[in-house]
Protein backbone atom coordinates (compact mmCIF):
# COMPACT_ATOMS: atom_id res chain seq x y z
CA UNK A 1 0.00 0.00 0.00
CA UNK A 2 0.77 3.52 -0.66
CA UNK A 3 -0.02 6.75 0.98
CA UNK A 4 0.09 10.10 -0.01
CA UNK A 5 0.20 12.60 2.22
CA UNK A 6 -1.02 16.33 1.05
CA UNK A 7 -4.10 15.94 -1.21
CA UNK A 8 -3.59 18.90 -3.50
CA UNK A 9 -2.75 19.14 -7.32
CA UNK A 10 0.68 17.21 -7.17
CA UNK A 11 -0.29 14.97 -4.68
CA UNK A 12 -3.83 14.38 -5.88
CA UNK A 13 -2.62 13.90 -9.70
CA UNK A 14 0.41 11.81 -8.19
CA UNK A 15 -2.16 9.32 -6.72
CA UNK A 16 -4.28 9.23 -9.98
CA UNK A 17 -0.78 8.31 -11.68
CA UNK A 18 0.16 5.27 -9.21
CA UNK A 19 -3.77 4.10 -9.89
CA UNK A 20 -3.86 4.14 -13.50
CA UNK A 21 0.14 2.61 -14.36
CA UNK A 22 -1.48 0.15 -11.37
CA UNK A 23 1.38 0.73 -9.06
CA UNK A 24 -0.77 -0.29 -6.35
CA UNK A 25 -3.57 0.49 -3.46
CA UNK A 26 -3.07 4.31 -2.40
CA UNK A 27 -4.31 5.83 0.62
CA UNK A 28 -4.52 9.28 0.18
CA UNK A 29 -4.52 11.87 3.88
CA UNK A 30 -4.97 15.43 3.76
CA UNK A 31 -6.28 17.45 7.46
CA UNK A 32 -8.93 18.82 4.89
CA UNK A 33 -10.78 15.85 5.06
CA UNK A 34 -13.63 16.45 2.33
CA UNK A 35 -11.17 17.32 -0.08
CA UNK A 36 -9.07 14.23 0.22
CA UNK A 37 -12.57 11.50 -0.01
CA UNK A 38 -13.61 13.72 -2.89
CA UNK A 39 -10.41 13.20 -4.92
CA UNK A 40 -10.56 9.93 -3.89
CA UNK A 41 -14.50 9.34 -5.06
CA UNK A 42 -13.60 11.45 -8.51
CA UNK A 43 -10.80 8.60 -8.70
CA UNK A 44 -12.77 6.09 -7.92
CA UNK A 45 -15.41 6.85 -10.79
CA UNK A 46 -12.28 6.87 -13.27
CA UNK A 47 -11.08 3.39 -12.45
CA UNK A 48 -13.41 1.63 -14.97
CA UNK A 49 -12.10 4.11 -17.69
CA UNK A 50 -8.89 2.87 -16.95
CA UNK A 51 -9.84 -0.86 -16.15
CA UNK A 52 -8.04 -0.74 -12.62
CA UNK A 53 -9.58 -2.52 -9.42
CA UNK A 54 -6.94 -0.52 -7.83
CA UNK A 55 -8.45 0.93 -3.76
CA UNK A 56 -8.02 4.60 -3.22
CA UNK A 57 -8.91 5.71 -0.38
CA UNK A 58 -9.62 10.15 1.24
CA UNK A 59 -8.88 10.23 4.56
CA UNK A 60 -7.88 12.93 7.13
CA UNK A 61 -6.76 10.02 9.50
CA UNK A 62 -3.58 9.60 9.95
CA UNK A 63 -3.69 6.00 11.49
CA UNK A 64 -5.05 4.99 7.83
CA UNK A 65 -1.40 4.97 7.00
CA UNK A 66 -0.33 1.64 8.87
CA UNK A 67 0.98 -1.15 6.76
CA UNK A 68 2.26 1.32 4.24
CA UNK A 69 5.05 -0.04 1.78
CA UNK A 70 5.70 3.48 0.73
CA UNK A 71 5.01 7.46 2.13
CA UNK A 72 5.21 10.08 0.06
CA UNK A 73 4.92 13.60 1.48
CA UNK A 74 3.61 16.34 -0.75
CA UNK A 75 2.07 18.54 1.81
CA UNK A 76 3.08 21.77 2.70
CA UNK A 77 3.15 25.57 1.39
CA UNK A 78 3.08 25.91 -2.67
CA UNK A 79 5.72 28.13 -4.33
CA UNK A 80 4.03 31.05 -5.36
CA UNK A 81 5.64 33.38 -8.24
CA UNK A 82 8.36 35.48 -7.44
CA UNK A 83 9.56 32.75 -4.72
CA UNK A 84 13.05 30.71 -4.52
CA UNK A 85 12.50 27.14 -2.79
CA UNK A 86 14.91 28.35 -0.14
CA UNK A 87 12.12 30.85 0.64
CA UNK A 88 9.83 28.53 1.91
CA UNK A 89 12.29 26.64 4.00
CA UNK A 90 11.15 27.89 7.17
CA UNK A 91 6.94 27.55 6.64
CA UNK A 92 7.60 24.03 5.61
CA UNK A 93 9.56 22.30 7.87
CA UNK A 94 7.10 22.50 10.56
CA UNK A 95 4.62 20.94 8.92
CA UNK A 96 7.62 18.27 8.07
CA UNK A 97 8.64 17.48 11.04
CA UNK A 98 5.02 17.22 12.37
CA UNK A 99 3.86 14.88 9.72
CA UNK A 100 7.27 12.58 10.09
CA UNK A 101 6.27 12.22 14.03
CA UNK A 102 2.98 10.48 12.66
CA UNK A 103 5.03 8.54 9.60
CA UNK A 104 7.45 6.94 12.65
CA UNK A 105 4.35 6.02 14.84
CA UNK A 106 2.09 4.82 12.33
CA UNK A 107 4.05 3.08 9.82
CA UNK A 108 7.53 2.78 11.14
CA UNK A 109 8.51 0.05 8.20
CA UNK A 110 7.80 2.45 5.48
CA UNK A 111 10.30 4.14 2.86
CA UNK A 112 9.71 7.87 3.07
CA UNK A 113 9.61 10.04 0.15
CA UNK A 114 9.28 13.89 0.65
CA UNK A 115 8.10 16.32 -2.34
CA UNK A 116 7.44 18.97 -0.61
CA UNK A 117 9.92 21.98 -1.11
CA UNK A 118 12.70 22.87 -0.76
CA UNK A 119 13.00 19.08 -1.11
CA UNK A 120 16.64 18.63 0.02
CA UNK A 121 16.34 20.51 3.17
CA UNK A 122 13.17 18.67 3.76
CA UNK A 123 14.22 15.48 3.19
CA UNK A 124 17.44 16.19 5.83
CA UNK A 125 14.68 17.20 8.33
CA UNK A 126 12.73 13.94 7.69
CA UNK A 127 15.80 11.91 7.80
CA UNK A 128 17.26 13.93 11.33
CA UNK A 129 13.59 13.35 12.68
CA UNK A 130 12.46 10.42 11.57
CA UNK A 131 15.70 8.06 13.08
CA UNK A 132 14.98 5.77 9.79
CA UNK A 133 18.15 4.42 7.89
CA UNK A 134 19.77 6.61 5.52
CA UNK A 135 18.08 4.55 2.72
CA UNK A 136 14.98 4.48 3.77
CA UNK A 137 14.13 8.64 3.30
CA UNK A 138 14.78 10.12 0.07
CA UNK A 139 13.38 13.22 -1.86
CA UNK A 140 12.05 13.41 -5.35
CA UNK A 141 15.20 15.72 -6.22
CA UNK A 142 16.64 16.25 -9.31
CA UNK A 143 14.36 13.54 -11.82
CA UNK A 144 11.94 16.29 -12.77
CA UNK A 145 15.07 18.59 -13.67
CA UNK A 146 16.31 15.58 -15.72
CA UNK A 147 12.94 15.32 -17.48
CA UNK A 148 12.84 18.78 -17.71
CA UNK A 149 16.82 18.57 -18.97
CA UNK A 150 16.02 15.88 -21.47
CA UNK A 151 13.42 17.82 -23.21
CA UNK A 152 15.24 21.15 -23.76
CA UNK A 153 18.04 18.59 -25.27
CA UNK A 154 15.46 16.92 -27.45
CA UNK A 155 13.96 20.11 -28.66
CA UNK A 156 17.26 21.28 -29.73
CA UNK A 157 18.18 18.32 -31.53
CA UNK A 158 14.72 17.88 -33.44
CA UNK A 159 15.13 14.05 -32.01
CA UNK A 160 12.65 11.86 -30.38
CA UNK A 161 12.72 12.52 -26.07
CA UNK A 162 12.57 8.75 -25.79
CA UNK A 163 16.04 8.65 -27.25
CA UNK A 164 17.51 11.14 -25.16
CA UNK A 165 19.37 10.02 -21.41
CA UNK A 166 20.31 12.68 -18.92
CA UNK A 167 20.86 12.93 -15.21
CA UNK A 168 21.15 16.01 -13.27
CA UNK A 169 22.52 16.48 -9.57
CA UNK A 170 22.64 18.87 -6.56
CA UNK A 171 20.09 21.37 -5.28
CA UNK A 172 16.42 20.64 -6.84
CA UNK A 173 17.18 24.38 -7.52
CA UNK A 174 19.26 27.38 -9.06
CA UNK A 175 22.32 25.74 -7.95
CA UNK A 176 21.30 22.20 -9.41
CA UNK A 177 23.73 20.56 -11.66
CA UNK A 178 23.02 19.14 -15.16
CA UNK A 179 25.82 16.59 -16.15
CA UNK A 180 26.44 17.55 -19.49
CA UNK A 181 29.17 15.15 -19.68
CA UNK A 182 27.22 12.22 -18.78
CA UNK A 183 24.30 13.01 -21.52
CA UNK A 184 23.45 11.56 -24.77
CA UNK A 185 21.04 10.55 -27.59
CA UNK A 186 21.24 7.06 -28.29
CA UNK A 187 24.51 6.60 -26.56
CA UNK A 188 25.78 9.90 -28.48
CA UNK A 189 27.41 12.17 -25.88
CA UNK A 190 25.40 15.09 -26.38
CA UNK A 191 28.52 17.23 -26.30
CA UNK A 192 29.60 15.72 -30.02
CA UNK A 193 26.27 17.12 -31.42
CA UNK A 194 25.94 20.58 -29.65
CA UNK A 195 28.60 23.41 -29.55
CA UNK A 196 28.68 25.60 -26.25
CA UNK A 197 26.60 28.19 -26.86
CA UNK A 198 23.54 25.49 -27.31
CA UNK A 199 24.54 23.35 -24.58
CA UNK A 200 24.26 26.49 -21.85
CA UNK A 201 21.45 27.40 -23.39
CA UNK A 202 19.93 24.18 -22.33
CA UNK A 203 21.50 24.16 -19.12
CA UNK A 204 19.83 27.43 -18.60
CA UNK A 205 16.59 26.59 -19.68
CA UNK A 206 16.65 23.88 -17.25
CA UNK A 207 17.97 25.66 -14.34
CA UNK A 208 14.84 28.09 -14.95
CA UNK A 209 12.00 25.54 -16.41
CA UNK A 210 10.21 24.94 -12.37
CA UNK A 211 10.18 28.76 -12.35
CA UNK A 212 8.96 29.66 -15.83
CA UNK A 213 5.85 27.37 -15.38
CA UNK A 214 4.85 28.94 -11.89
CA UNK A 215 5.52 31.94 -13.08
CA UNK A 216 2.29 31.30 -16.16
CA UNK A 217 0.18 29.29 -13.86
CA UNK A 218 0.91 29.56 -10.84
CA UNK A 219 2.40 25.91 -9.94
CA UNK A 220 3.89 22.77 -11.31
CA UNK A 221 1.55 19.63 -11.52
CA UNK A 222 1.84 17.63 -13.97
CA UNK A 223 5.77 16.58 -13.96
CA UNK A 224 6.49 15.72 -10.77
CA UNK A 225 3.05 14.15 -10.39
CA UNK A 226 4.40 11.91 -13.03
CA UNK A 227 7.73 11.14 -11.02
CA UNK A 228 6.55 10.48 -8.33
CA UNK A 229 4.70 7.66 -10.08
CA UNK A 230 8.08 6.84 -11.45
CA UNK A 231 10.01 6.09 -8.41
CA UNK A 232 6.93 4.91 -6.35
CA UNK A 233 7.07 2.34 -9.01
CA UNK A 234 10.53 1.63 -8.58
CA UNK A 235 10.41 1.29 -5.34
CA UNK A 236 7.28 -1.22 -5.20
CA UNK A 237 8.29 -3.13 -7.73
CA UNK A 238 11.80 -3.08 -6.97
CA UNK A 239 12.71 -1.87 -10.39
CA UNK A 240 16.10 -0.92 -9.34
CA UNK A 241 16.25 2.24 -11.86
CA UNK A 242 19.11 4.60 -11.84
CA UNK A 243 17.77 8.18 -10.70
CA UNK A 244 18.99 11.57 -9.59
CA UNK A 245 17.47 11.82 -5.79
CA UNK A 246 17.90 13.89 -2.79
CA UNK A 247 19.93 11.49 -0.86
CA UNK A 248 21.68 11.72 2.81
CA UNK A 249 25.39 11.50 2.40
CA UNK A 250 28.01 10.23 4.98
CA UNK A 251 31.27 10.66 2.75
CA UNK A 252 30.41 10.27 -0.94
CA UNK A 253 31.38 13.05 -3.25
CA UNK A 254 33.50 13.92 -0.12
CA UNK A 255 30.14 15.19 1.20
CA UNK A 256 28.52 14.40 4.51
CA UNK A 257 25.40 15.58 6.86
CA UNK A 258 23.81 17.14 3.66
CA UNK A 259 20.91 15.71 1.81
CA UNK A 260 20.89 16.33 -1.96
CA UNK A 261 20.79 15.21 -5.47
CA UNK A 262 22.80 12.20 -6.49
CA UNK A 263 22.64 9.57 -8.72
CA UNK A 264 21.10 6.30 -6.82
CA UNK A 265 19.93 2.93 -7.35
CA UNK A 266 16.30 3.35 -6.26
CA UNK A 267 14.15 -0.33 -5.60
CA UNK A 268 12.82 -2.49 -3.06
CA UNK A 269 14.49 -1.16 0.24
CA UNK A 270 14.69 2.83 -1.39
CA UNK A 271 18.10 4.09 -2.17
CA UNK A 272 19.89 0.47 -2.93
CA UNK A 273 23.38 2.45 -3.45
CA UNK A 274 24.12 5.70 -4.19
CA UNK A 275 26.88 5.67 -7.61
CA UNK A 276 29.68 8.04 -7.20
CA UNK A 277 30.24 9.28 -10.67
CA UNK A 278 33.94 11.22 -11.95
CA UNK A 279 33.20 14.68 -12.71
CA UNK A 280 34.75 16.89 -14.83
CA UNK A 281 36.16 20.11 -12.69
CA UNK A 282 33.90 22.15 -14.47
CA UNK A 283 31.32 20.05 -12.58
CA UNK A 284 32.52 19.93 -9.21
CA UNK A 285 32.67 23.24 -8.77
CA UNK A 286 29.64 23.95 -9.66
CA UNK A 287 28.38 20.60 -7.66
CA UNK A 288 29.97 22.33 -4.49
CA UNK A 289 28.41 25.71 -4.74
CA UNK A 290 25.32 23.52 -4.60
CA UNK A 291 26.61 21.79 -1.57
CA UNK A 292 27.04 25.17 -0.07
CA UNK A 293 23.40 26.81 -0.81
CA UNK A 294 21.89 23.63 0.86
CA UNK A 295 24.16 23.45 3.59
CA UNK A 296 23.84 27.50 4.92
CA UNK A 297 20.44 26.86 4.18
CA UNK A 298 20.51 24.00 7.14
CA UNK A 299 22.61 26.29 9.47
CA UNK A 300 19.76 28.61 9.29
Amino acid sequence: MITIIGAGKVGSAAAFNILRYRIGDVVLIDVFENLAKGEALDMMQTAPAIEFDGKIKGTSDFSEMKSSDLVIVTAGEARKPGMTRIDLMNQNAKIIKSLVEEVVYYAPGCKLMVVTNPVDIMTYIAYKESGFERNRVFGMGNILDALRFRSYIALELNVSREDVRALVIGEHGDSMVPLVEYAAVSGIPIISLLNKSQIKKIVDLTISSGADVIKLKGSTTHAPAAVIAIMADAIIRGRNRVMGVSTYLQGEYGCSDIAIGMPVVLGKSGVERILELKLTPETKKRLQKSVSTIKEAIKN
